[in-house]
C-alpha cells in the first residue's frame, strides 16, 4: 500500500493512496485501487480566472473542462480500478465527484452562475490506458449525472 501527500501550494492539498488488490483473476500487470482526495481554498481578493476549474478529465470526466463550475474553494475525490487487459495495454473504471462548496457565487463576476454551472457534479465510466514511447496515453469515456457523456484523451496519469 503506498500513501502520497503533496501540497502544490499554500491553497490546495492532493492525497492519493493506492491500493493493490486482485478482483479479477488477471495473469499479468498489477490490479490497483486508487483513491484521490484534493481540496482548496483561496483567501483574499480572487481574479475570475485564478478561481477553481472544476469538470473535464484533469477534475470529473463525463463533463467537459470547466463545465461543473468555478468557485474560491473546492473538494474533489476520485475513486479509480486499474487492471490489466494486455502487457501495453491497461483498462480503469472510475467515479468522480467534485463541488466547489458554494463558493461560486464568491468569485468576481460570478462566472459559474452567469454560465448556469452547477457546481457540483458526479462522473463515472471506463478507460483504457496505452504504453506508448510518449508515455501512457490514456483514453476515458464518462457519464455525468446531468445525462450528458464526454470522451477525454490524455497523455500522462492523472496521479
Amino acid at each position: 500500500m503506498r500513501e502520497d501527500v503533496t501540497q502544490r501550494s499554500p491553497s490546495e492539498v492532493f492525497i492519493t493512496q493506492y491500493v493493490p488488490m486482485e478482483l479479477f483473476g488477471f495473469t499479468s500487470g498489477d490490479q490497483t485501487l486508487v483513491f484521490n482526495l484534493q481540496g482548496g481554498t483561496v483567501i483574499g481578493d480572487l481574479p475570475a480566472y485564478e478561481a477553481f476549474s472544476l469538470g473535464g478529465g484533469s477534475s470529473v470526466r463525463g463533463y467537459q473542462s470547466g463545465e461543473v463550475g468555478a468557485g474560491r474553494s473546492y473538494l474533489q475525490a476520485t475513486a479509480e480500478y486499474r487492471f490489466p487487459v494486455f502487457t501495453w495495454l491497461g483498462g480503469r473504471i472510475f467515479a468522480d465527484y467534485a463541488t466547489d462548496l458554494g463558493s461560486g457565487d464568491t468569485v468576481t463576476g460570478e462566472p459559474g452562475e452567469v454560465r448556469d454551472k452547477p457546481g457540483s457534479g458526479l462522473g463515472y465510466g471506463v478507460g483504457v490506458r496505452v504504453r506508448s514511447p510518449f508515455g501512457p496515453v490514456q483514453v476515458d469515456f464518462g457519464l455525468n449525472d446531468q445525462g450528458d457523456s464526454q470522451v477525454h484523451l490524455g497523455v500522462g496519469e492523472r496521479f
